[in-house]
């Protein structure tokens, strides 16, 4: 099955909204990874800060992290839409088209969090999460 979730970014204060949205709208706090979790040594001095997290809020899967460092964070433009799919031949074509004259961010591979994931910003603009 497909599925579009809203990933937000925050500047450091990922915690701080996270706590508050489960408050608001009466739900519990999904997972939480933090950057000091990921293999290797790329978050010293950003360890508690928070990679992903995610929240229910009905039906809908609202993601959120706070940017790491040296993102270009612009409040109101914290936003990036996530696509995923079991289908990896249709992860690849979607993950192709959006690249077709946008910006490859992070290309399609295995990660620790998943089976495959890439990142691109399109000709439009918009940041997608592609992810298995």
């Amino acid at each position: 099955m497909d599925k579009l979730s809203i990933f937000l970014n925050f500047d450091g204060n990922c915690q701080e909204v996270l706590d508050s949205y489960a408050k608001i709208f009466d739900t519990k706090i999904g997972m939480i990874q933090r950057y000091g979790d990921a293999p290797g040594d790329n978050a010293a001095g950003y360890e508690d800060k928070i990679m992903y997290s995610d929240l229910m809020i009905g039906d809908n899967n609202l993601m959120m992290s706070d940017v790491p460092p040296g993102y270009n964070y612009v409040a109101g433009n914290n936003f990036v839409l996530s696509y995923s799919s079991s289908d990896f031949d249709k992860l690849h074509r979607v993950f192709a088209d959006l690249s077709d004259n946008g910006t490859v961010i992070a290309p399609m591979v295995k990660t620790f969090f998943s089976e495959l994931y890439g990142m691109v910003t399109d000709k439009y603009g918009i940041t997608w999460n592609i992810m298995a």
